[in-house]
Parts: structure tokens; C-alpha cells; sequence
């Protein structure tokens, strides 16, 4: 099986786990009054409706660019991620408002034994479906995988967190503090809550930075620097400048070398060679690299202006240090 065919078999599986959590979550939450389990099922429904966009995602990823597209269609992805994050941060924020109204209004009575009962079911399930789409994960090198993964866990451990919250009302509700049970699923939600935000919001942040072409992290674009003075070592460069971004599953190089007077080319070939050299040695960087090497002997290309800046702007003005 290919790795675009694991990816979409994946993707089918989540799809089905999603579509199931979600008609349980609604069912058990009418069942049991729990806005926990609500809020839980509207994840799970909200995460249906992503991952069969991102199953069509993953086909278009893969596909040429076109008329419409000429860089292709790499940014659908992180687009997706972002949507897919600010939908559950609204979600979550729905469902912390609930709860602190009706913790302010007397609580909410609930069905414990039932409730408990979905909760080591559910969390169970999602478990080991994030052990599953890990693995996959890893295996296609799908940034969608990962996302999902992750979703999977968190939701796992908030849902099997929630159980134990439940279990405790269940054996409250035995006592002489049982009028405290109306208390438990509000205060749940708003503890789910505050756990579940730092996961979309580090998805958001993470893709819409991709989407506003951030550079990846210092460290990797030291080693990407230190690969391409090994692979240009003995030309005569005046310098180099190298920008670099993560767009979903891809990692695109853009290495401008400014080439200086002892700089000796007499056939494209020779050219061919030297981008060689470089695509060898930044190869185990990424495995979705997309390499792009210019020569120039004029450092105003570096830039790429060509409009007023190209005839009297000044080139010292660099984007980034190169």
C-alpha cells in the first residue's frame, strides 16, 4: 500500500470513529444531562465534518499544480488545521459559557452510573485510535495524521479525566453530600475547558504561521546553512542568502548563491552539478523537500526586486541575515 493510499484508508478510519463519537456523545448527553458528554459529542461531530475535508485535502495535496494553482496546493493544509483549531476553540468556548451559567443557576442534575459508564468506553476507543493514527502518522509523514493523532489522545484523556470526575459523583451521589452532584458536570466542563484550549490553539498558531511563510525554528535553519556551506565549500562566492519555510507537508529551500570573480561556469551542466551537491546534502533534512538553487553576480537579484528598487534601491537592506 502506498503512502497516499495509507493516508486515505486513515483518513476513512477517523472518519467512521468520528461519525460514531459524535451520534454517541448526543445520544449519552440526552440521556445522562451531561454538558460534559455534549460537549464532547459536538468535538467529535465538529472533527467528522474536518477529517472529510481533509480527506479530499490529502488527494489535492498530491495532485500537479495548475492554471488556477501554479504553486500548487500544499497551503490547503495548514488552512484546513487553522479552521479545524478555531472551530474547536469556539467550541470549547460555547460550552465553558454553558457551564458557568449553570453553575450560577444551581447546577445540572445528572444520570452518574451512565454517564461513567460512556466514559471508559469512549475513552478507551479513542486511545487506541490515536495509537493507530500515530503510527500512520509516521509512516506517510501526513501533517492531517498528526493533527488527528493528537485530537484523538487529547480526547481520549479528557474523556477518560471526565469518568473519573463522573465516578466521584456516582459515589456522591451515595452520601449525605449527594445535593452537590448538580455541581459536578458543570464544573467538569469548565476544567475540560481550560485543558482542551492549549491543543487548538497550538494548532492555529503553528499553521497560521505557516500560511504567513514564518521561518522554521533557528535550529533547523542552522543545520539547513551548515549542510550548504558544506555543499558549496571551494566556490567562489561572494555569499549566499537562503530562505526556507514549512507549508503542510512540504519544506521548501530557496538558495540564492552570488557567485564572485573567480566564479568559473562555461555549461549549464556545470550548474546542474553544484545544485546536485547542494539537493545531496540537505536530502535527510526533510522528507518533502523542494529545493530551488539560483546564480547570480549581481547581489540585487537576492531580493528579486524588479520594479523601482531594482535600478536605484538599496540591496544592503536584506530580509533576513544571510
Amino acid at each position: 500500500m502506498s503512502k497516499t493510499e495509507l493516508e486515505t484508508s486513515a483518513l476513512s478510519l477517523s472518519r467512521y470513529g468520528y461519525a460514531v463519537m459524535a451520534v454517541a456523545g448526543l445520544v449519552f448527553a440526552g440521556l445522562t444531562g451531561s454538558g460534559a458528554i455534549l460537549l464532547d459529542g459536538a468535538y467529535s461531530l465538529v472533527s467528522f465534518i474536518m477529517v472529510l475535508l481533509a480527506g479530499r485535502v490529502a488527494k489535492l495535496v498530491e495532485t500537479p499544480d495548475s492554471d488556477n494553482f501554479h504553486f500548487g496546493y500544499a497551503y490547503f493544509e495548514p488552512l484546513l488545521n487553522t479552521i479545524r483549531g478555531l472551530l474547536i476553540l469556539l467550541l470549547v468556548a460555547f460550552g465553558v459559557g454553558s457551564a458557568v451559567i449553570a453553575l450560577s443557576s444551581g447546577g445540572r442534575p445528572l444520570n452518574a452510573g451512565m454517564a461513567l459508564a460512556y466514559s471508559v468506553i469512549i475513552g478507551a476507543i479513542c486511545i487506541s485510535l490515536s495509537v493507530v493514527q500515530r503510527r500512520n502518522a509516521k509512516r506517510t509523514g501526513s501533517p492531517l495524521l498528526e493533527v488527528d493523532a493528537r485530537n484523538w489522545f487529547i480526547d481520549g484523556m479528557l474523556t477518560i479525566a471526565v469518568g473519573v470526575a463522573f465516578g466521584g459523583a456516582f459515589v456522591l451521589s451515595m452520601t449525605a453530600w449527594a445535593d452537590w452532584v448538580v455541581y459536578v458536570d458543570p464544573a467538569v466542563v469548565i476544567v475540560l475547558g481550560a485543558v482542551m484550549v492549549p491543543t487548538p490553539l497550538s494548532i492555529v498558531l503553528g499553521n497560521v504561521g505557516q500560511l504567513l511563510h514564518v521561518a522554521p525554528d533557528p535550529s533547523v535553519q542552522k543545520g539547513i546553512r551548515e549542510r550548504l556551506d558544506q555543499a558549496t565549500q571551494g566556490l567562489a562566492l561572494q555569499e549566499r542568502d537562503v530562505r526556507m519555510v514549512k507549508v503542510g507537508r512540504y519544506f521548501y529551500v530557496l538558495v540564492k548563491l552570488i557567485t564572485g570573480e573567480g566564479f568559473r561556469c562555461s555549461k549549464i551542466e556545470e550548474l546542474d552539478r553544484i545544485r546536485g551537491n547542494i539537493a545531496m546534502a540537505l536530502a535527510g533534512c526533510h522528507p518533502r523537500l523542494v529545493l530551488d538553487v539560483v546564480f547570480t553576480a549581481d547581489d540585487r537579484w537576492v531580493l528579486g526586486l524588479v520594479g523601482e528598487d531594482a535600478n536605484g534601491g538599496d540591496t544592503t537592506k536584506r530580509i533576513s541575515e544571510t
